[in-house]
């Protein structure tokens, strides 16, 4: 079994270089889906408690972003945006700003949705204590969002990751792209693509397993969040 996946050290290359593609496969995820995160909420916000032209405009962004195809998203990002804006962009950051740019708009929706379980007496309680708007929702609103959201955002997470695979098309050296490399010069596509699949199973089940931890301390912090 040992030597079906080392292919009697043919498969060395892939090896050697998995645990820096997994990194960087870890790395654009992680960022992307931080960024994300940060600007799905931004637009979940406007979208629930601004006055007309704004949520039309987020809803038109929403649509934009999970009606056109990541890839395409990526290659606008790579090859339109800086000849728009005249800034160079790393083939890293443009994959990384194409996966927060569309799962940031998916993320708003997930947002959404927890939010349109809260009670709205919550809103009118942290009133009638003199609370400010923008302390109930840091308070009081985002963290039941959160705990609510938290198995949809494992599983936005687990296909962003899935999806950084696309960041191959642009020379990123995450674990596709080691793949197809170490597969052109192998020609082994059994073996290669078994110990890609492995890997990327890994990382994911690493995910799940601190999503799992994070819920749980969760809910002992919100213990009536339901």
């Amino acid at each position: 079994m040992i030597d079906f996946l080392t292919a009697h050290g043919a498969l060395s290359p892939f090896y050697s270089g998995a645990l820096g593609a997994a990194a960087i496969t870890i790395l654009v995820s992680v960022a992307a889906f931080v960024l994300g995160l940060g600007l799905g909420t931004c637009l979940m916000v406007v979208r629930v408690t601004c006055a007309a032209p704004f949520p039309h405009l987020v809803r038109l962004y929403v649509s934009l972003m999970r009606g056109t195809p990541l890839l395409i998203q990526l290659l606008i990002a790579f090859y339109v945006i800086p000849s728009l804006v005249g800034i160079e962009l790393s083939p890293l950051a443009a994959g990384i700003l194409a996966l927060t740019c569309n799962t940031a708009a998916y993320i708003s929706e997930i947002l959404r949705a927890a939010y349109s379980t809260i009670s709205r007496g919550q809103v009118s309680a942290g009133r009638s204590l003199g609370m400010r708007m923008s302390t109930i929702w840091w308070q009081i609103l985002l963290p039941q969002i959160f705990h609510r959201s938290l198995p949809p955002l494992t599983n936005e997470f687990s296909i962003l990751l899935k999806a950084s695979s696309l960041l191959s098309i642009i020379s990123v050296l995450e674990l596709s792209t080691l793949a197809r490399n170490v597969n052109l010069q192998s020609n082994l596509p059994l073996q290669v693509f078994i110990a890609t699949a492995a890997t990327y199973f890994v990382i994911l089940f690493c995910a799940s397993s601190i999503s799992r931890f994070l819920e749980r301390r969760i809910a002992g912090v919100l213990p009536n969040a339901h």
